[in-house]
């Protein structure tokens, strides 16, 4: 029975369980950085945050897990690519790789506890588990890093891990689903069923969203394919596997479709004349805001409200076309190979089955909590237990804040030495030398418009 005790304890409990991520100055500050171009400003921000930054001797100290901060060693990691320094975004990434160790690993005891506690309060206090698409970019971020240091082994190794990541996503989500379906044998199903469908009225969109059937990135697994059909790399077989793979979830792609016309027919990227594959990352992924809403049902013949409160995918627009990206003064002329937007929906509109059953439970725990309160201490207690529940009532909008909008592809013959131009800020522009009868993979990466584009010339 929920009594005064259990109550006091779950304020207590709340207390330290609803800050909004998405809205903390701490995200905002990172923001703003970020889209600016400050890649070395804002690692040093996230740095000082983790107590990894010396102020007095300006000095980094090594980086080590820190339990609890992975979305920050992500954002450090990150932002520390994108200012040229790989080796310390390196060291973050591999911190995320030990953390998530953890998380995977962790014991019954904390995810019984875990749960237990955001029943009470919200799912801001379950540990963050980065979705499969986050962790699938940690593993993607290092093989570029690697493979533009020119360490094809440890590049490897880690679009390895990228793809294993997505076969391990298809396996976690059958795991979730029968976590789910154990969840609702705790729901009266009368109720749950009253409460999900009203919260489904509310997201009447998703019902439309064009998901993809596999949690693969295509924009991973299509840079994957280029680095194995390289001439250091060569693994054709699997190269074109995986070019096939990406061309069944994005469907027709001049580019695509040119490279897999090439290893079907002659074992390689090209028919025998050099060209430059460029790869324009750009944007800033959608984030996750707070939907948030109140239902009033009978509750043990009582009138009660469910506060409800659920994360939704709200895009970023920066303005950023790639309109502007020019050779030799020609506009180049690219295609999308993939967006940000449609990976999180497929993982969205797949995990939102569980979302919605912990959002019910949540908020049938805090109705029991508001009439047992009532119960003890009268229209008083009622009214504290309401308070609550109103209170506490928040959606879990952590999310890694780097990731892009979108990936697009442009393929040029190598016939002459030439400039590829990129825009920024006002006027400014990024120039880089393409090397001439070289095939070779021109990667860039810039989040809005005033940003100076992170570029690396890697040849195939």
């Amino acid at each position: 029975m929920i009594t005064l005790r259990t109550f006091l304890l779950a304020t207590s409990i709340f207390a330290t369980g609803c800050a909004s991520y998405s809205n903390s100055s701490f995200v905002n500050q990172i923001d703003t950085h970020y889209s600016a171009g400050q890649f070395e400003q804002s690692a040093l921000y996230i740095e000082k945050k983790l107590g990894l930054y010396e102020e007095a001797e300006q000095t980094l100290k090594p980086v080590a897990p820190n339990a609890g901060d992975v979305l920050m060693h992500l954002e450090a990691g990150e932002n520390w690519r994108l200012s040229g320094n790989l080796e310390r975004s390196i060291a973050h990434y591999d911190a995320v790789e030990e953390l998530l160790k953890t998380e995977d690993t962790e014991g019954v005891g904390k995810k019984v506890a875990e749960g237990a506690g955001s029943a009470l309060v919200n799912d801001t206090l379950r540990s963050y588990d980065p979705a499969s698409s986050e962790r699938i970019l940690t593993n993607y971020y290092k093989a570029m890093s690697f493979w533009a240091q020119g360490n094809a082994d440890f590049a490897r190794v880690e679009f390895n891990r990228a793809n294993e990541r997505a076969r391990i996503a298809v396996e976690d989500n059958a795991d979730k689903i029968a976590e789910q379906q154990e969840e609702e044998t705790k729901l009266d199903d009368k109720e749950r069923s009253k409460l999900t469908s009203k919260i489904e009225e509310k997201f009447p969109s998703m019902a439309n969203w064009a998901v993809f059937e596999d949690f693969l990135n295509p924009a991973v697994a299509y840079t994957n394919a280029l680095f194995l059909a390289s001439s250091s790399n060569s693994d054709i077989s699997k190269a074109q596997d995986l070019m096939v793979r990406v061309r069944g979830m994005i469907g027709e792609n001049p580019v695509v479709d040119n490279d897999l016309t090439n290893l079907s027919n002659y074992s390689r990227l090209t028919n025998g004349a050099p060209a430059w594959w460029i790869i324009y990352e750009s944007g800033l992924s959608p984030t996750l805001t707070e939907k948030s809403f109140a239902i009033p049902f009978i509750w043990s013949g009582n009138l009660i409200t469910a506060n409800i409160a659920l994360p939704e995918l709200t895009p970023r627009w920066t303005g950023l076309t790639t309109n502007g990206v020019t050779l030799n003064g020609s506009a180049v002329n690219f295609s999308t190979l993939a967006t940000m937007e449609r990976v999180l929906q497929t993982e969205f509109k797949t995990r939102w089955p569980a979302t919605v059953t912990r959002a019910v439970i949540t908020a049938t725990t805090k109705a029991v909590l508001q009439q047992q309160m009532g119960k003890e201490l009268g229209i008083l207690g009622n009214l504290a237990g309401l308070a609550y529940s109103a209170a506490t009532t928040t959606a879990d909008t952590r999310t890694w804040r780097s990731m892009p909008e979108a990936w697009h592809v442009a393929k040029l013959p190598a016939t002459q030495l030439s400039t590829l131009r990129i825009p920024y800020g006002l006027g400014l522009f990024s120039d880089v030398e393409l090397p001439n009868n070289t095939n070779a993979l021109v990667y860039i990466k810039q989040p809005a418009p005033n940003a100076k584009p992170y570029i690396e010339v890697i040849q195939l």
